[in-house]
């Protein structure tokens, strides 16, 4: 099994590394250059100007840190013919799930660590605490995470109910508790009880295993919703074939297709709209990207990393949607239809223009409600409408164009 845990790890390090690759590329950098630096900056203005008496800051802390602790979840790695190839193995994959947890804990420690140096200067600030005494916050989120993964790794045998009250307060009741000790009585006591809670969990965990069958349908369900959730971030970026959207009938939005005259001209405009009303894919990713942008700009004073942020996002949305263009393509019945290729990319622009010109139209009450600043509205509405007349008319058609070919 540990042989069989090296291998898995090594291809999903390599799988990993091969998406970063288009993540990670050079626009994006830069982009994210800019993004750091400018909230770096936002941030280092906020605490200069930060008063020590705010009640609302102790609060914050604690919230942030229970955030923290939810990122990560336990990586399996299994696969879907695991239930039928290592069934005979069922015993040894507690070895398994062990090392699986170990790696797990690995990438939460580094989050936390990450967290705790963001919330820093924030906590010495307002708490007047030493290094030592942030250090011992970041260790009870190490040790809390170790005992969450635990229960994850617990769960994964057979379990015929779910206590849905022991899960909210093992995962988020106790450890605000404990950090509203380490915040506002002293921090090494966080620590202990944070030990006294996580040592229960293993202990739980060692003690039930044993005696319970591993539940196969639901580790394998549960890793494959982790590494969707991966996916669909690398699909922001690149084109990935393990993502597979699913289609809802969604009743409810058929008042908004009967707007659309269902003329000859406006064939592809019906049937991409109802593409991307329908499909979680599109119509997922185009809600996601516009909900981050939007919150984004709300924590962004500054006009130009706002504007900047703008146009990322921008981009990012129509970019994503390109795709829905040959949405079709495979579909025999559309290839009959008497309607010019032309006639296909005008419907296609058309919807993406309204989309994006949406988008733009929410970004500019953001950025104006938040800075409270008409100015900043309409020069955030501005410089979307001339992006948007760029990508429409001058970047996609050549982009469309190496799509046909």
């Amino acid at each position: 099994m540990s042989d069989l845990w090296k291998r898995r790890q090594h291809a999903h390090f390599l799988e990993m590394l091969k998406y970063l690759r288009y993540v990670l590329n050079d626009h994006f950098v830069i982009a994210l250059m800019f993004l750091v630096g400018g909230l770096g900056y936002g941030y280092s203005n906020f605490l200069k100007t930060f008063h020590t008496t705010s009640w609302w800051a102790g609060p914050l802390i604690i919230f942030c840190l229970v955030i923290i602790l939810q990122i990560g979840r336990l990586a399996s790695l299994l696969k879907k013919a695991d239930p039928v190839f290592l069934l005979p193995r069922e015993h040894d994959m507690h070895a398994y799930l062990k090392q699986a947890r170990l790696h797990s804990l690995f990438f939460g420690i580094c989050i936390e660590i990450l967290g705790t140096a963001i919330l820093f200067p924030f906590i010495v600030i307002t708490f007047h605490f030493s290094g030592w005494q942030v250090a011992g916050l970041g260790l009870a989120l190490i040790i809390l995470k170790f005992g969450e993964l635990s229960i994850e790794l617990n769960q994964l045998y057979q379990n015929h109910t779910f206590i849905w009250w022991l899960w909210v307060g093992t995962r988020w009741l106790l450890p605000i508790c404990w950090f509203i000790v380490g915040i506002y009585v002293n921090v090494w006591l966080a620590v202990i009880l944070a030990l006294v809670q996580s040592f229960i969990e293993v202990f739980q965990e060692n003690r039930q295993w044993t005696t319970r069958s591993l539940n196969w349908h639901l580790a394998v369900t549960i890793e494959e919703q982790r590494m969707l959730r991966i996916y669909r971030f690398f699909n922001l970026f690149t084109d990935v074939p393990n993502v597979h959207g699913t289609v809802h009938r969604r009743k409810y939005l058929d008042g908004i297709l009967s707007m659309i005259n269902r003329r000859s001209n406006n064939t592809y405009v019906y049937l991409f709209s109802r593409a991307l009303l329908r499909s979680t894919v599109y119509s997922g990713l185009y809600f996601r990207l516009t909900l981050l942008g939007m919150l984004l700009l709300v924590f962004v004073p500054n006009l130009y990393l706002s504007l900047f942020l703008q146009v990322v996002f921008i981009y990012l949305i129509s970019f994503q949607l390109l795709p829905l263009l040959v949405n079709y393509n495979e579909n025999v019945f559309t290839h009959l239809y008497p309607i010019k290729n032309a006639i296909k990319i005008a419907g296609f622009n058309w919807l993406l223009a309204r989309l994006l010109i949406a988008t733009s139209l929410l970004f500019a009450v953001v950025v104006g409600i938040s800075n409270i600043s008409l100015i900043q509205a309409i020069l955030s509405l501005l410089l979307g409408g001339v992006e948007i007349w760029i990508l429409i008319k001058l970047y996609f058609p050549g982009r469309i164009k190496k799509m046909n070919s």
